[in-house]
This record gives C-alpha cells, sequence and structure tokens, in this order.
C-alpha cells in the first residue's frame, strides 16, 4: 500500500433505518457474523483506525456488540451524508487520507481498500472510487416517464464503496452540509477531482431480502 497506514483511516456507514429491507439490514447475520462485521474487518486491516457510524438507539443500547476491529462508534445522523458528517467528526485531524465505505457492502476485499487507497497517494486527486462497467442500456427519464436521452454506457460506471478521499478535500467539501448519496458526489460538487478505479463485481450493496440471500449463497460456496 503506497500510503504509510497511520495516515489512513475508514468510516464504516451503518446507521441507515433499512426501510427498503424490512430491518436494520447491517445487522443481519452472514455466516458466522454481521455484515457490518465483515466491512469492519477488511476496513480495519487496510487502516490504522475504522469509525462505525450507527444508528443512535444502538449507542444507548447496552446489548449493541461493538464491532471487532473499530476505533470508535458514534451515532447516526437523519441522512447518509449527516452521519459521514458525524463519523469524519471522529477522525484526527492528522489523518491524512480517509476512506468511506458501507457497512451493506461486506465482500469489498482487503485488496479493493488498497487499490483506492494506493491511487489517491500516487496521482494526488481529492477523490478515488472503485465502479464497474454497466451491463445495461440505460435511459434518461423525465417526470412524465418520457425518455430524455440514451448516455453511452461506455462511459458510465456504478460506483461502489469504499471510497478514498483526502481528508482536506472531504472536509472542505461537508463543511457546508450537503446532501447526496455518496460522498464523491459531494466532492464533485464542490470542484475535486474524482477518479474511477476498476471495482469488484461482488462488491453488491445488500438492499433487499433477495440480496441477502444471494449473499449466504455466496458466502455458503
Amino acid at each position: 500500500m503506497a500510503a504509510p497506514p497511520e495516515t489512513v483511516w475508514t468510516i464504516i456507514v451503518a446507521a441507515g433505518s433499512g426501510q427498503r429491507f424490512g430491518g436494520l439490514k447491517q445487522f443481519s447475520e452472514l455466516g458466522s457474523r454481521r455484515m457490518v462485521d465483515w466491512a469492519v474487518e477488511a476496513a480495519a486491516r487496510a487502516s490504522a483506525g475504522v469509525v462505525v457510524v450507527v444508528p443512535a438507539e444502538q449507542t444507548s443500547d447496552p446489548a449493541f456488540e461493538v464491532p471487532r476491529g473499530a476505533t470508535a462508534v458514534v451515532a447516526g445522523g437523519s441522512t447518509r451524508s449527516e452521519s459521514v458528517r458525524r463519523g469524519l467528526a471522529a477522525v484526527p485531524v492528522g489523518v491524512d487520507i480517509v476512506c468511506v465505505h458501507d457497512a451493506a457492502r461486506p465482500f469489498a476485499s482487503v485488496e479493493l481498500f488498497a487499490a483506492v487507497i494506493a491511487t489517491i497517494s500516487q496521482k494526488g486527486v481529492d477523490a478515488v472510487v472503485p465502479g464497474i462497467a454497466v451491463a445495461d442500456t440505460v435511459k434518461v427519464v423525465d417526470g412524465t416517464g418520457r425518455v430524455v436521452s440514451t448516455p453511452d454506457r461506455a462511459s458510465l460506471r456504478a460506483v461502489q464503496t469504499p471510497q478514498a478521499f483526502r481528508a482536506a478535500a472531504l472536509r472542505a467539501a461537508h463543511a457546508a452540509s450537503p446532501e447526496a448519496t455518496d460522498d464523491a458526489a459531494v466532492v464533485e460538487a464542490s470542484g475535486g477531482y474524482v477518479v474511477v478505479v476498476e471495482g469488484e463485481p461482488d462488491n453488491r450493496k445488500i438492499t433487499s431480502a433477495d440480496d441477502l440471500r444471494w449473499a449466504q449463497e455466496r458466502w455458503n460456496k
């Protein structure tokens, strides 16, 4: 890994309410552990510290099991972006690189963490995100469902986490409390330089019961 481990911390976002899933999917069992535990394990092997952001009620629950490898556990906010900001507040000021990873992606490898960290270290960009090519044709539609355009799928990538950031760039981008579906979009909106590296097909986000069944089947192979 290009960056010294002490300069890298990771925020694991595990504060979602799981409305689409019907429960707190990040704490669902996968193999011998919860999904969040797998995410933290990979992050801990690539980082000097790991901040896990969980639903506020979990922080006051004496039965809550802190993921092994977590450096700190903090209460999340009402949105994903707010949860990331709360996690970022727990990252030491001297840290150079911050990764942000979704707990609902339990199969992200340590090698993928290493790839985004190494790329941001070597290229001097503000953010590096993993992505995979889009297989399907994508249509842009308006509010009525009318097709507005058909972008060239060769230029499209389905973006994943972990995403790596220059800590200063991520803090500056979040300073005005923006909202976005991922942190790369926050940095983009602030004028940051973001690049994409190759992601992993199995690094799938678990958002439904069908996704969890897929994950369990993959785990059992």
